[in-house]
């Protein structure tokens, strides 16, 4: 009795076993170091495949290592295959360069369905001037395309170059984050009149990109937003933007086309050729730019607004805006409404604007006809050659000049 017991245990047991079988296994996600030697770039490029093919994992670079590229990835632009998984790089302060004369791909590619981490990674040369992808032809991202979710933290994307948009990073349609992150010397540079803007970075319409506690600085754009172009929704917080360069255009740190909430930010020694030293804010679908408790110093606009230049709705909370210059109207602020059915609305609550100086109207504030201006507990004092040109209730001329005693006979 116990031995037919202990067989038909048996065959209930190998019963069971075949229908375990019959379920396909789960590939389990790499987790891989890459040395610091001369195959380490051809390592990294099967790690990623291994990821990619795996469902995704963790790759550790060597410490300070350069990883180089003199090709790029089989018939891609990247020198290391498109990102189409759940992949974390952690760097360990290593690079990733473009090290080639002659031969033009980016450095790294997210897929829509790809997710990419990277950790102590810096991102450097990638150089593109054409796309054959693309109806006319322009790249995008210099350095990093991505299409699906992007985070840097503590990395550094740097000397970057395209033809189109995003010299540093281009973002379309998918989500970016930076976290204590650096963006610098990026470049979006025209070939034969295409669009160039976004030298640091471009998010596009139904792209979304969020910014904390990071540097933008010395990107150029030969159009608009030498830090950022954004048409989609912007977040920053806690960031310096500084050195930016939108060379033949607008919005030098920033040329916002979309929704932008900026809060505790710097913007230093920014430089536009037309307008938004800083900020140029014109965006659609009455999406809407607001800044709190941010600081303003010493940006410059070749024609209006030295600080921003506002066409649309914004409202600046708390913050500062000092010692910038326009080469037209508007030294701190250029408000104009360029469409009627388009209205334009500046609010400043309990800001203040000091010291910047315009060529021709409005050193302090320039606010064009049909454009609003609404003044709450701010100060706008010693500007030039005035405070306010234009309609601006409870903005007056309290510039004083203050001389010294005449001397007693």
């Amino acid at each position: 009795m116990k031995k037919r017991l202990v067989l038909a245990g048996s065959a209930l047991v190998a019963s069971l076993g075949l229908g375990v079988s019959a379920v396909p296994a789960v590939a389990a996600q790499i987790d891989v170091t890459i040395g610091c030697d001369e195959n380490g770039s051809q390592d990294l490029i099967g790690a990623i495949n291994d990821a990619n093919n795996n469902g995704g994992g963790t790759i550790k670079l060597a410490k300070r290592c350069t990883y180089r590229f003199e090709t790029p990835y089989q018939s891609t632009l990247t020198a290391l295959p498109p990102i189409t998984s759940n992949v974390t790089i952690i760097g360990n302060e290593s690079t990733l360069i473009r090290s080639v004369r002659g031969e033009e791909f980016r450095i790294l590619r997210v897929e829509e369905d790809g997710n990419l981490t990277l950790k102590g990674v810096t991102v450097a040369g990638g150089l593109l001037t054409s796309d054959p992808e693309d109806d006319e032809g322009n790249a995008d991202g210099g350095g990093i395309a991505n299409e699906g979710t992007l985070r840097l933290e503590k990395s550094t994307v740097v000397g970057n170059q395209i033809t189109g948009d995003g010299g540093g990073i281009s973002n379309e349609g998918g989500n970016v984050t930076l976290v204590d992150s650096r963006v610098l010397t990026n470049v979006a540079f025209d070939q034969d009149g295409d669009a160039a803007d976004g030298g640091g970075i471009s998010n596009n319409a139904d792209g979304t990109l969020t910014i904390k506690k990071s540097t933008i600085a010395g990107n150029t754009s030969e159009e608009d937003g030498g830090g950022i172009q954004n048409q989609g929704t912007l977040t920053v917080e806690g960031t310096l933007f500084s050195k930016n360069i939108a060379r033949d255009d607008d919005g030098a740190a920033i040329n916002n086309l979309g929704s932008a909430t900026i809060r505790y930010s710097k913007f230093v020694q920014n430089w536009a050729g037309v307008e938004g030293g800083a900020i140029n804010n014109d965006p659609a679908d009455n999406k809407t730019l607001e800044v709190t408790r941010s600081s303003f110093y010493r940006n410059v606009a070749g024609r209006d607004g030295g600080a921003l230049n506002n066409e649309g709705t914004a409202t600046l909370k708390g913050g500062s805006i000092r010692g910038n210059s326009a080469g037209r109207d508007g030294g701190g602020i250029n408000n104009e409404e360029e469409n009627a059915s388009d209205p334009v609305v500046l609010t400043l609550d309990r800001t203040t604007v000091t010291d910047n100086r315009a060529a021709r109207n409005g050193g302090g504030i320039n606010n064009w006809v049909g454009a609003k201006v609404i003044l709450n507990h701010s100060k706008i004092f010693k500007n030039l050659p005035d405070n306010c040109a234009g309609d601006v209730p409870g903005c007056y001329d309290l510039n004083v000049v203050k001389t010294k005693p005449a001397n007693k006979s």
